[in-house]
């Protein structure tokens, strides 16, 4: 009987309240799903942006906006570190490892997943631009990579040691057509 009077009790507050605003709710501009939306002139903004010294900007094209659309925001590039020139479309790449620590390395497309044990090197013979290196620390630790051009011998020098600074760290190298070399 208990539950039967609660019941009836929270019912008619519910009507009460329903009562007191119906009217306003009555009155209150509902979305309507099948009128077009309203078009509002808009302020393009540019947004803030820092970037490193680095980078620099292409400028996007003109292009038509479709459906409502915004054009794409700017290109933003990272600059190469050094610029080399490949050899009939070849490089030959030197990797030195100054660590502790055995580094695995991949040429991408072009050799499966290699070691390179702690305090050693390899040379990298004739490999075809562009051309895509991975490499980690096998420890788990960060790599700074100092690039150096040997000319006499055509040889792109990658000397890596170990860093602390996650900022520093880099895992791969990409040396495009052109030479541009970038380590990201």
């Amino acid at each position: 009987m208990q539950f039967i009077n609660e019941f009836f009790n929270i019912n008619t507050i519910l009507i009460l309240l329903s009562s007191i605003f119906w009217p306003i709710l009555s009155q209150a501009q509902l979305p309507r799903f099948d009128s077009p939306i309203p078009k509002y002139p808009t302020q393009e903004k540019q947004p803030l942006t820092i970037l490193p010294s680095n980078t620099f900007h292409s400028q996007p094209s003109k292009q038509s906006i479709i459906n409502g659309s915004t054009p794409p925001l700017p290109i933003e590039r990272q600059l190469p570190i050094r610029i080399i020139k490949p050899v009939n479309g070849f490089v030959n790449i030197k990797l030195t490892n100054k660590t502790a620590a055995q580094i695995s390395y991949e040429v991408i497309g072009d050799t499966k997943q290699r070691q390179l044990s702690r305090k050693s090197e390899v040379v990298l013979r004739a490999l075809k631009v562009p051309v895509n290196i991975t490499f980690y620390r096998e420890t788990g630790g960060f790599l700074f990579i100092q690039t150096l051009f040997i000319a006499e011998n055509d040889i792109l020098e990658l000397i890596m040691t170990e860093t602390n600074d996650f900022n520093l760290d880099k895992s791969s190298l990409l040396i495009e057509e052109t030479g541009s070399l970038f380590l990201n």
